[in-house]
C-alpha cells in the first residue's frame, strides 16, 4: 500500500459520510407516489395500515405477495428516520413476512431496502420490499411480473387474513 492508500484506509467512515444520498428521482411529498398512496390519491392493494405505517402490494412484483412496507411520513432514506421509526418499520416488515409466507406457501422471504439511486432505489420514499420466495428461487435474481387486478386483490385479501 502507498502512504495515500494507508491514510485513506484509516480515515473513519464518519468523516467521509454525506448528509444526503443522490437520487435523481427526488420529489417533494406532494409529488411522491407512495405519499399519494398513503393519502388515498392513488389506488393500491393495502394489506395493513395504522397511524404510522402502511403495507401494500408492489404493482410489479418479483413474486406473488411481494409487499412494500413504508412509513407514512415522507423521507427518502433511513437516514431521514429516527431509530424508533426504523425499528417500527422493520417490526412491521417482520409481521408482514410471516403473513406472506403463510398466504403464499413460500419457503422463505427476502427483505430488500435500498437507499439512494446507486442502490437502485427507484421511488424516493423509504420502503422495505418484503418478498416471499420458494426454494426454486434460490440463487436467482427474479424478474418483475404484471398480475391482473383480480389476482392482486385475491392475494391482498389472503395476506390480510394472516396479519397478526
Amino acid at each position: 500500500m502507498t502512504a495515500v492508500q494507508v491514510t485513506a484506509a484509516k480515515t473513519p467512515l464518519s468523516k467521509k459520510s454525506k448528509e444526503r444520498l443522490f437520487n435523481s428521482a427526488s420529489v417533494p411529498p406532494e409529488k411522491c407516489i407512495f405519499c399519494k398512496i398513503v393519502n388515498k390519491e392513488l389506488p393500491s392493494h393495502v394489506i395493513f395500515e395504522d397511524n404510522e405505517y402502511i403495507a401494500f402490494l408492489d404493482n410489479h412484483p418479483f413474486n406473488e405477495g411481494h409487499t412494500l412496507v413504508c412509513p407514512k411520513k415522507h423521507g427518502e432514506t433511513v437516514w431521514d428516520m429516527s431509530q424508533e421509526e426504523i425499528g417500527g418499520l422493520f417490526m412491521l416488515a417482520s409481521r408482514v413476512s410471516k403473513a406472506l409466507v403463510k398466504a403464499t406457501g413460500a419457503d422463505g422471504f427476502r427483505f430488500v431496502q435500498n437507499n439512494g439511486e446507486a442502490a437502485n432505489q427507484i421511488v424516493p420514499h423509504v420502503h422495505v420490499h418484503t418478498i416471499p420466495v420458494r426454494l426454486s428461487d434460490k440463487g436467482k435474481w427474479l424478474d418483475r411480473k404484471k398480475l391482473p387486478p383480480e389476482d392482486m386483490e385475491r392475494i391482498a385479501q389472503s395476506i390480510k387474513g394472516f396479519i397478526e
